[in-house]
């Protein structure tokens, strides 16, 4: 199994103290165990991506490393404060982006925002709220009330009112669910933009593509407990490759043949009308030389796929991301 513990950066960030430290985090409700003995790392800087269906554990976890709810067994520190012993510091270090909405319907966009600064007594909130306004692409909807914002620009305003205490990291959890395709991007884009100034954006979701697009490290989470961890392209590596299948007149010799070719890890000969499932590095070099081979068994179908989170997920999890529910 491909695992964040044996990436050799690993040990350069137990050496460091990390953004986040899980540490045998156990969380129960009732007799159900949410979270089921969670060991996990996540550095400072970049999008660290909580991956899994609803009710795997996500923002129970969330929940524990913003001093919300405590585990019942482990630890939790956020920048090495512990989120029990030290909370105020780790929520002066955090800024969170619940999954349903909290913002006021009756409020205008600006009077959020300077209700937020307010309660963390921030100095010069009326230049604070400009730039949060025109940062976050607001300033023109400043007097509108929330009813009237669409579901996009109410994330934006509460990405926007989540990070106007400067926090080092900010949680976002599940930020598009229910967005159309044009909102869901525009946040997307807001949380790229929030990467590149170095803000930790730790982001729970279930979406693989929104993971794939979004996080430079993830964690898969499945029943309480970690799945694997890694970069999106080495937990689609670890799979071992792409695949090309194969559809052809004649499977007389392909076979034999397509595995003299160079980077070519497997052949399974599916059936006569299903025809050749060919496993590959680096599977479009490989592709026209796998054609040329075959072209005299009579080519007719021919499908490349690259591995996606989803096959990912299915491989370490046996099931897809879909099966289970809250």
């Amino acid at each position: 199994m491909f695992n964040l513990t044996q990436d050799r950066k690993f040990e350069e960030i137990e050496r460091e103290v990390p953004a986040i430290r899980f540490k045998g985090v156990e969380k129960y409700y009732g007799e159900r165990p949410a979270l089921a003995g969670i060991d996990l790392v996540i550095p400072e800087g970049g999008c660290f991506g909580l991956l899994g269906p609803n009710g795997a554990g996500k923002t129970s976890l969330v929940r524990a490393a913003t001093t919300l709810t405590p585990p019942d067994q482990g630890s939790v520190t956020v920048f090495g404060h512990d989120v029990v012993k030290q909370g105020a510091d780790v929520r002066a270090d955090i800024g969170l982006v619940f999954q349903e909405s909290c913002l006021d319907r009756q409020l205008t966009v600006e009077e959020h925002l300077e209700l937020h600064a307010r309660l963390y007594r921030l100095p010069g909130r009326s230049v604070l709220v400009e730039e949060s306004l025109r940062s976050a692409g607001l300033a023109d909807l400043r007097g509108c009330r929330v009813r009237e914002l669409s579901g996009g620009m109410g994330r934006r305003l509460e990405i926007a009112r989540g990070l106007m205490h400067l926090p080092r990291i900010l949680f976002l959890d599940e930020p598009t669910i229910g967005l159309d395709v044009v909102a869901r991007r525009s946040v997307w884009e807001q949380i790229r933009e929030l990467v590149s100034r170095r803000t930790t954006v730790v982001l729970t979701t279930h979406d693989m593509e929104e993971a794939d697009f979004l996080c430079d490290r993830l964690a898969f989470i499945d029943a309480g407990r970690i799945i694997t961890t890694g970069t999106p392209d080495d937990l689609k590596r670890s799979l071992g490759g792409d695949v090309v299948t194969l559809r052809l007149e004649n499977l007389e010799g392909a076979e034999s043949s397509i595995r003299l070719i160079r980077n070519v890890r497997e052949v399974v000969k599916l059936s006569e009308s299903e025809g050749l499932r060919i496993v590959v590095f680096e599977g479009s070099r490989c592709l026209p030389d796998i054609l040329a081979n075959v072209r005299a068994n009579g080519i007719l179908d021919v499908h490349f796929e690259r591995p996606t989170l989803e096959a990912v997920f299915l491989h370490y999890t046996g099931h897809q991301l879909g099966d289970k529910s809250s």
